[in-house]
């Protein structure tokens, strides 16, 4: 059975949305491709930003909101343009709304009406409910298209592997462990957690009620100890959309650590979902790992819409994380550079503190790299579209650029910023075996590939600046290329554990301010090269683009 597209139509009856599949006929009218459930706390939020249009029937009315932030009414969609009305708000006046929003105080009657609108959302939704969930029909990857199934087919076929669920704290985490520990009656499968330190408050609130209501899940936090963000956005600006480096630092690079160092082999439950990127789209149902070798990763959600998952949710009576009641249709961190003016006005309101202190950085740094309209700069988001590390005077000493050897073909001399140390030295681990000789302050390593070749030699004097690299011999036609990178790194290195993601064995981590390079686990596979287009996450988002 092929994975279909859904569409979603309006039941008038029950005055619910109701999910189909694409080409199934029928005389409901559609109303969108993919929904969510607006809560009273949001409904009193546009119902103060829009006082002229909305009054407290509103609180009552069946409200729910499309990917586009559009606004679906008894069936009707109703224009309510939030974000625009937001942009033009002065700072007293969002002030103001923010007195109000916090005002707020649900009543048991409220509450009644909102349980009776969701009880008829799932009762009209029931048969979608169980094909997402017991169908054991097979989508065109084999795998099986309810959840539960799958699940227990996987578990099974892995068995020799120690299962564990990717926790984030949002709601396709929240259904995906709720459906494993279901599938396979078993409370003590490991949580992880990957604390980027930047979450959402309301999404710490939730995570501790979730193991206080949990007690015998184990629950495991991964966090960077040794970075603090905005300490690196001081030095390399903040993460845009096009150089979002802080992902691999805060939570990729530290959680991808944890499991490459785990002695056994891995099955990872994902909350995973095609439906949130272009880039997820092409992800399979299993996989192995591509970036951590001894774990395969199941997405027992992969092909469900939003509205799939709010329905889970609500039949199943789970707890989940507030901020979604307050309006927001993803829980990441607050500071990212992919939150919409949505997200930006939700957190103006609900987590002012943080809003603000992450507005003020943006104005100061906006200024400190001469933006003269630096207010429109941060207010109509084009710091989200930087994409390197103009303005910074970090930016003009990460790329080396290298000098041809006149009288010797295969060498090329490159000049450091900083003498050469033991960093250095762990940097070019990756290449091979290294076989080091030292006299007379004069340095020269040679680097030994796995059949005791020798690939290319690196010749600098002891706290030295200037590194003369002669090839050897090797098939690799970039091989200068590769090594040019790890001089940009050795340039530009702040610790910050983005080589720790690229490494599928566990072999690189920072401790103490040192880069390490286990020579045991290291299998040569220059990934940690490879994935960064300078060689190095901070110099590839602080490298300007020729002119």
């Amino acid at each position: 059975m092929e994975k279909k597209d859904v569409k979603i139509c309006w039941n008038e009856i029950d005055n619910v949305p109701v999910i189909l599949e694409e080409g199934v006929t029928s005389s409901l009218k559609e109303v969108a491709k993919d929904l969510r459930p607006v809560f009273l706390q949001e409904k009193w939020l546009l119902m103060n930003l829009f006082p002229d249009r909305l009054d407290d029937k509103f609180l009552k009315k069946s409200v729910w909101a499309t990917k586009q932030n559009r606004y679906i009414v008894d069936g009707e969609m109703v224009d309510l343009i939030a974000t625009s009305k937001f942009k033009k708000m002065t700072q007293s006046e969002i002030e103001n709304l923010r007195k109000e929003v916090m005002k707020f105080s649900i009543t048991e009657e409220h509450l009644e009406s909102e349980r009776d609108c969701f009880d008829k959302f799932i009762k009209a939704n029931s048969s979608r409910f169980n094909i997402l969930v017991k169908s054991e029909n097979r989508d065109e990857e084999g795998e099986f298209i309810g959840a539960i199934p799958f699940i227990v087919e996987n578990a099974e076929k892995y068995k020799n592997r120690m299962m564990l669920v990717s926790f984030s704290g949002g709601k396709d985490s929240t259904v995906v462990s709720h459906l494993v520990r279901l599938a396979l009656n078993n409370q003590s499968i490991l949580h992880i957690f990957g604390d980027t330190t930047l979450e959402l408050p309301k999404s710490y609130e939730y995570v501790e009620r979730f193991k206080e209501e949990n007690p015998f899940t184990p629950f495991f936090e991964e966090r960077n100890e040794e970075n603090n963000f905005f300490e690196m956005c001081e030095e390399i600006g903040p993460p845009s959309r096009v150089k979002s480096w802080c992902c691999s630092i805060f939570k990729t690079g530290p959680m991808g650590t944890t499991l490459a160092n785990f002695d056994e082999n891995i099955i990872t439950f994902l909350g995973l979902r095609r439906g949130e990127s272009a880039s997820r789209s092409k992800y399979k149902k299993v996989s192995q790992s591509p970036k951590i070798l001894k774990q395969m990763v199941a997405s027992p959600i992969i092909d469900w819409c939003d509205l799939d998952v709010w329905l889970y949710m609500l039949t199943e009576e789970l707890d989940f994380n507030d901020s979604y009641r307050q309006g927001f249709a993803r829980v990441g961190c607050w500071v990212c550079p992919n939150n919409g003016s949505w997200s930006e006005l939700l957190s103006s309101i609900y987590n002012s503190e943080e809003y603000d202190k992450w507005y003020s950085f943006l104005i100061d740094f906006s200024k400190r790299i001469g933006k003269l309209d630096y207010e429109d700069y941060v207010k109509d988001g084009k710091w989200k579209a930087r994409q390197g590390g103009d303005g910074l005077e970090k930016s003009t000493e990460i790329i080396v650029e290298a000098k041809e050897c006149i009288n010797e073909k295969n060498s090329k001399t490159f000049v450091l910023n900083k003498s050469v140390n033991e960093d250095f030295i762990q940097l070019f681990k990756p290449f091979g075996t290294m076989k080091i000789f030292e006299k007379n302050k004069a340095v020269e390593i040679i680097l030994m590939d796995r059949g005791n070749t020798p690939i290319f030699k690196l010749s600098y004097r002891v706290e030295g600046t200037e590194v003369k690299v002669t090839i050897m011999k090797t098939d690799d036609k970039y091989i200068f290329n590769k090594i040019q990178k790890q001089f940009n790194k050795f340039n530009s290195c702040l610790y910050c554990q983005g080589c720790n993601s690229a490494c599928p064995t566990g072999a690189i981590y920072v401790s103490n301010g040192k880069y390490i390079v286990d020579e045991n686990k290291c299998v040569n596979c220059l990934k940690c090269i490879d994935k960064f287009d300078s060689g190095c996450l901070i110099a590839s988002a602080l490298k300007i683009k020729k002119r």
